[in-house]
């Protein structure tokens, strides 16, 4: 649905987060009648709509939002009326881990080749704040995606497991909506190690669609990035750790050069050596003790864990783990561990913690301590109690239980390991 569709209709918006501010600013730039649903006590302005612009928080399970669905109100959303305009300057990326990466990636060696790019959507600026011309690179979230009608023209899905399931209602339809992303793109970009999601990929988008793929002349591994007739570059360069970053990176490489095709091979690949980690995931930072301490708060689901426990194989380590519970399969994380030999010492906080100790510390083979809140975990890592050098906050579960968001628990965590001044 374009801005223009809404012109002498009856428009309301859902919800004043961020995106919902940016489009009732643009609503009421462009002159259209619009009032405002701050929330479910609304309900009246919403029925009296007949286009309501929905904010991504607010859950398409919710009894309101099927009561207006079944009474013909039509919904859109901030990246919908982004795209329909904007398609075709547009590179998505979608996935449930690696997304803020993999865009950020993008943006980044879209301008470093020369090529005016923005980064935008779920990480950064609204949409709506976008430049006018130019690269927009846009983080879509699961939610986000389930409202969009037009896909962008590059679109990149970096992982797929289950997430966010009582927003969408089932396992199925948080697929289905993630993989909107991908319905009209005229380029698909997907990492080729992951069969699976190749699969579900390629029937979710269209026959006329191009599917790229890494995996073959650029790769990712435990020797690091490799474009074969361009160039190489090992761990020890990449800006990330990891061999899920590396695999980050390369898609991000694949996805400007799928966008792009006039750029020097050579110049994207010297991009990536100068590309910054994103705060709060895999970040390693000061401390008092001597030890080093990963920031990883973003991981929010058990297989963003396991590949941050991967980064350290044959290392102890002390594993900060838990937070709100929103009832996700731990299993994975408890099937890794089983199989790992070196060891991790299991800080549980919070009732994702607690959860995982009840259902998965019977013969995990690995050390598991409850701390219920993260201060008293971390001055367990601190202490000289704690035989790991290596100690990881990837908590694998939102930060609700005690902090505003997952940038407040890694703060808290921060201040608490600081070195003294």
């Amino acid at each position: 649905m374009r801005f223009s569709d809404l012109e002498g209709r009856k428009v309301a918006v859902w919800g004043l987060g961020l995106e919902g501010r940016s489009a009732l600013a643009e609503l009421q730039a462009r002159g259209i009648d619009v009032t405002v649903a701050e929330s479910d006590a609304d309900a009246d302005v919403l029925r009296a709509a007949e286009v309501v612009v929905k904010s991504p928080g607010i859950p398409v399970t919710s009894a309101l939002y099927g009561e207006l669905a079944a009474s013909g109100v039509h919904f859109t959303s901030v990246t919908d009326l982004f795209l329909s305009d904007n398609a075709a300057r547009a590179i998505g990326v979608t996935g449930t881990k690696g997304k803020s990466t993999t865009s950020s990636a993008i943006a980044h060696l879209l301008t470093y080749a020369g090529v005016p790019a923005a980064l935008a959507g779920n990480i950064g600026a609204s949409l709506l704040d976008a430049p006018a011309d130019g690269t927009v690179v846009l983080e879509v979230s699961s939610y986000q995606a389930q409202s969009i009608t037009v896909s962008p023209r590059v679109a990149v899905v970096t992982s797929l497991f289950p997430e966010h399931l009582p927003w969408h209602g089932s396992e199925e339809a948080y697929f289905a909506d993630k993989l909107k992303l991908v319905a009209t793109a005229e380029h698909v970009v997907v990492p080729g190690h992951d069969e699976a999601l190749v699969a579900r990929v390629t029937q979710a988008m269209s026959a006329d669609a191009t599917l790229h793929l890494t995996g073959d002349m650029l790769r990712a591994d435990e020797s690091g990035l490799t474009w074969d007739g361009v160039g190489s570059i090992p761990p020890g360069e990449l800006p990330l750790i990891g061999v899920h970053n590396a695999r980050n990176l390369a898609l991000a490489v694949l996805a400007a050069h799928v966008a792009e095709p006039s750029l020097d091979p050579a110049t994207l690949l010297d991009g990536v050596r100068t590309f910054a980690a994103l705060t709060h995931r895999m970040e390693t930072v000061p401390s008092k003790d001597g030890r080093r301490w990963i920031d990883d708060s973003l991981a929010t689901a058990p297989e963003a864990v396991i590949a941050a426990l991967s980064v350290f194989p044959d290392e102890p380590v002390a594993l900060i783990l838990g937070g709100a519970d929103r009832g996700l399969d731990l299993s994975p994380l408890a099937d890794y561990l089983r199989t790992r030999h070196s060891p991790v010492h299991l800080l549980l906080i919070g009732p994702a913690g607690s959860r995982f100790g009840r259902e998965h510390a019977d013969g995990l083979g690995h050390a598991v301590l409850e701390f219920g809140r993260m201060a008293d975990a971390v001055a367990w890592g601190l202490s000289v109690a704690n035989p790991a050098q290596v100690v990881l906050l990837s908590p694998g579960a939102p930060s609700f239980d005690e902090y505003k968001d997952y940038a407040d628990r890694a703060r808290h965590m921060r201040e608490l390991i600081a070195p003294a001044d």
